[in-house]
C-alpha cells in the first residue's frame, strides 16, 4: 500500500513538473528539505562552530529555520533586505529594510538565504555583519543561480545546487511574484 502511495505521489510530482512553464524551476517541500539536509552535511563536514544563524528575510526564513534545527543551533535571528521588485526584476541595489536585533560582535555567523543570483543581497549582508563586529561570516544558499552575462559580487561558502536563469518558484510562495 505504501509503495503504491509513493508511486502515485511521484507520478503527480512528475505531472506537475511536465505541465509547468519551462521558464520556471518549481520546487516542492521535499526538495527544500533535501537541500537543507545537504547544506547541513556540508557545513558540519567543515567542523565550523556557528554561534548565530542569520536568515535573510524573506527567502531565507524557512531554510534558516530548518538549518537551525539540523545544526542544533537555536540562535536564529533575521535581517530583512529588499531587492526584487517582481520576477527577474530587481532594484539597482539591495536595501537593508530591517536591522539585525542581535549582537554579533566576536561571533561566527552563518547567513542563510534561498538563492544567490547577482550576489548583491549576500554581499550587503556580509559587509553589514562584518561592520557590526562579526568575527567570521559564512554564507549558505539553497540554490546558486547562474545567469549568462551576470557577474556575481560574492560566491556562497555553501550551496546545495546550481541552476540556470529560470525563475525559481518555492513551495511557500502563493504567486510567482510573492
Amino acid at each position: 500500500m505504501e509503495d503504491a502511495l509513493n508511486k502515485k505521489k511521484a507520478e503527480e510530482k512528475n505531472q506537475v513538473i511536465q505541465n509547468a512553464d519551462t521558464n520556471k524551476f518549481i520546487l516542492s517541500w521535499e526538495d527544500i528539505e533535501n537541500m537543507c539536509f545537504d547544506l547541513a552535511k556540508k557545513i558540519e563536514s567543515q567542523n565550523i562552530k556557528i554561534d548565530k544563524i542569520i536568515a535573510v528575510s524573506r527567502g531565507g526564513l524557512i531554510p534558516g529555520r530548518i538549518l537551525s534545527s539540523l545544526l542544533n543551533n537555536k540562535n536564529l535571528s533575521t535581517i530583512r533586505v529588499t531587492f526584487y521588485i517582481k520576477p527577474n526584476q530587481t532594484k539597482e541595489t539591495p536595501h537593508l529594510a530591517e536591522d539585525l536585533s542581535t549582537d554579533v560582535t566576536g561571533k561566527t555567523v552563518l547567513v542563510v538565504d534561498d538563492v544567490l543570483e547577482s550576489g548583491k543581497t549576500l554581499k550587503l549582508t556580509y559587509n553589514y555583519l562584518i561592520e557590526r563586529g562579526a568575527k567570521k561570516v559564512y554564507t549558505a544558499v539553497l540554490i546558486n543561480k547562474f545567469v549568462d552575462g551576470k557577474e556575481k559580487q560574492i560566491e556562497p561558502n555553501f550551496f546545495s545546487m546550481k541552476t540556470d536563469g529560470k525563475w525559481i518558484v518555492y513551495p511557500w510562495e502563493k504567486t510567482d511574484s510573492d
